[in-house]
């Protein structure tokens, strides 16, 4: 079975081709336009694919032919994984980078993100309840400090937040995903992780995990709000 496509690898694809640009920008831009119904290849909608990573991600700097195949292939990780319905799991470095490193790398992913979703998506009035918060959540979260450790803050607990604030991102990239993209696509092997004709989903284990935080992130949310 072939690896899948990862941080390190994006990050040593970006440096081997002399490109500036950081992990987290790349990586959110093409999530972004992937869940807001971008198409991955040539349409007189979106464009030209390569076209628009120059021009939005790149700074109108071209894109090496062997570097865009390999960002072709995690953008096509992406969608397949979307189309399969569970939720998607946020590319993220590894666990043994700095705390701080890998809370900026969110940070980044969520400005990254709409940008991408922008490129198709230019009117959000008609969006659910749940996608605005979604995108509302977007905002808080680039504006994040990332200095650690917060005070009275253990490390276990820095990390519990990095988990969920990874999950929710995973989450609502689905939702975006289903609401604004998957029409395009046929369904790829079992339901949407949205409720399919008022018959709920069996998710895995892992997902069903990932939502159990995802529930009580937004518990704890809603109870500090009171």
């Amino acid at each position: 079975m072939t690896a899948k496509y990862d941080y390190v690898a994006l990050k040593n694809d970006l440096e081997k081709y002399g490109s500036s640009a950081e992990p987290a920008e790349v990586y959110g831009f093409i999530l972004g336009f992937i869940c807001g119904g971008g198409n991955l290849k040539n349409t007189t909608k979106t464009g030209n694919f390569k076209k628009i990573l120059e021009q939005f991600v790149f700074c109108d700097a071209s894109i090496n032919d062997e570097l865009f195949k390999r960002l072709n292939i995690l953008s096509d990780e992406i969608l397949n994984e979307l189309l399969a319905g569970e939720g998607i799991t946020i590319v993220m470095p590894d666990d043994d980078e700095k705390i701080e490193n890998r809370m900026a790398y969110i940070r980044e992913l969520a400005c990254s993100f709409m940008p991408g979703v922008s490129v198709t998506q230019k009117q959000f009035n008609h969006l659910s309840r749940d996608l605005n918060e979604f995108i509302h959540d977007l905002v808080d979260i680039s504006r994040m400090d990332v200095a650690v450790p917060v005070a009275g803050e253990s490390d276990d607990a820095v990390e519990e937040d990095l988990l969920v604030l990874s999950d929710h991102l995973g989450v609502g990239a689905q939702i975006c995903f289903e609401e604004c993209a998957a029409k395009l696509y046929p369904k790829a092997g079992g339901d949407f992780i949205i409720e399919d004709e008022g018959s709920p989903v069996k998710l895995s284990a892992e997902r069903e995990e990932a939502h159990a935080r995802e529930e009580n992130y937004w518990a704890s949310r809603t109870k500090g709000e009171n």
